[in-house]
């Protein structure tokens, strides 16, 4: 193309160039002509966009995108809009996705993303360039549609909090095994027979191996009531993580926490309900068993933003309270209120005490901790970090009196301490 421009300057000059520049002209249109009704049009290409309905926050995803009806051996870009909080993993920011249609005239472009904010979001516009087989033109098309999706909790050690609730240890702290008095149950082992034992539970056939009487012993599971009552309020802005998850709120790790937490319990046998609150309840679950809860749980949850006001616990508390009469094991994920604030706070959970088994899970900011214990070499920083430590220590004995079982975490590491104090009261209740 520059060579023909050069041409076509000196044609000017040189009248004897005019001929073969003219030629030149008419041999590159005739080209594009070419390249044009070879490269087909984009219009009729057929796409289709597959993307999952819900994904986990900060985990990696896949969109799979299949467009046909192109000629063989084009060139096809395409640009995908996408939420700002959406990371493409596979393009940097602002390139297009590329690739050639085959032999068949069809494509497929897999591009991974990555959310960084829970809630729901859609996949935007296409739009698509094809390239001709010459590369001297190109012919694009905008396809217009939303795919939305939801962006829930990433429930980052779910697997593991499974394996120990499925374990031994796991048995041991948190199932009763009680003598069965009638009616069905698990087998658990067999024992020697002791005065007082049934008739009926008698294993005649382990009793002829060994040559004594031998009964068959069974496991009772009480269920329980768990409901998780989460603060959206103000404190719950904060961010609670590091390295990859620097952007993850106190109200990120809660849910995830919570979320873990519910898994176990329903997976034992137990009720479980959950509740949010900003001034009042911003969302109910009531407890219930099975695994259709787990998802119902995670769709109230899931949507949930930290407001710009503070959570009022008394007003979320007595709302609980009418709307679940029976007694449960109520936990709390929260943090520790101002000291202009910390009365209330205590008020609160004292009275809902009186309702419900509460534990209070306050959740710490690890920059504040990072900041006492010296990570830095700013004296004075270091200073007003510890003396605000200390007031929060003062602060969390005040509402330990209150008569809940108080938890004090960092937000990534909160669901090991709520998972413990749950065993707990389960055990004690």
């Amino acid at each position: 193309m520059g060579v023909l421009l050069a041409l076509s300057a000196g044609a000017a000059l040189v009248p004897g160039l005019v001929p073969p520049v003219l030629a030149a002209d008419l041999a590159l249109l005739a080209l594009v002509a070419v390249d044009f009704v070879r490269s087909g049009d984009p219009a009729r290409l057929t796409l289709r966009r597959t993307l999952p309905e819900r994904v986990r926050l900060a985990l990696e995803f896949e969109r799979t995108l299949q467009l046909a009806g192109a000629p063989p051996g084009l060139l096809l870009e395409v640009h995908e809009a996408h939420p700002p909080s959406f990371e493409a993993l596979d393009t940097p920011l602002g390139f297009p996705e590329r690739a050639r249609f085959d032999e068949a005239g069809r494509a497929t472009l897999v591009r991974r993303y990555r959310a960084s904010l829970r809630g729901r979001f859609a996949v935007g516009d296409l739009r698509v360039r094809v390239r001709g087989p010459l590369g001297l033109f190109e012919r694009q098309k905008r396809f217009h549609g939303e795919q939305e999706l939801a962006v829930e909790a990433a429930l980052l050690h779910l697997r593991e909090t499974l394996l120990f609730a499925a374990s031994e240890r796991w048995q041991d702290l948190g199932v009763r095994t009680l003598r069965r008095r009638g009616g069905l149950s698990e087998f658990e082992s067999l024992r020697e027979y002791v005065r007082g034992d049934e008739v009926r539970c008698i294993d005649w056939k382990a009793s002829a191996r060994r040559a004594k009487p031998m009964v068959k012993s069974y496991q009772v599971e009480r269920g329980q009531e768990l409901v998780l009552l989460i603060d959206c309020g103000r404190r719950m802005r904060a961010p609670g993580g590091a390295g990859e998850h620097a952007a993850w709120t106190k109200l990120d790790w809660a849910l995830d926490a919570a979320l873990e937490l519910a898994a176990v319990a329903l997976r034992q046998g137990d009720r479980v309900g959950a509740a949010a609150f900003e001034r009042g309840l911003v969302a109910y679950v009531p407890p219930a068993k099975g695994a259709r809860t787990q998802a119902l749980l995670s769709g109230a949850l899931f949507p949930l933003q930290p407001s710009e006001r503070d959570g009022d616990l008394a007003h979320a508390l007595r709302e609980l309270a009418l709307r679940h009469r029976r007694r449960a094991t109520v936990l709390v994920i929260s943090d520790v209120a101002d000291p202009l604030s910390l009365e209330e706070q205590r008020a609160a959970l004292a009275a809902g005490s009186r309702h419900h088994r509460l534990i209070f899970a306050a959740l710490d900011d690890p920059a504040l901790r990072a900041a006492a214990e010296g990570e830095g070499d700013d004296a004075v920083l270091r200073a007003a970090a510890l003396e605000l430590v200390a007031e929060r220590a003062r602060s969390l004995r005040m509402l330990a009196a209150s008569g809940a079982r108080v938890l004090d975490a960092l937000p990534a590491e909160a669901a090991g301490p709520m998972l413990a104090a749950w065993l707990d009261e389960r055990r004690a209740g």
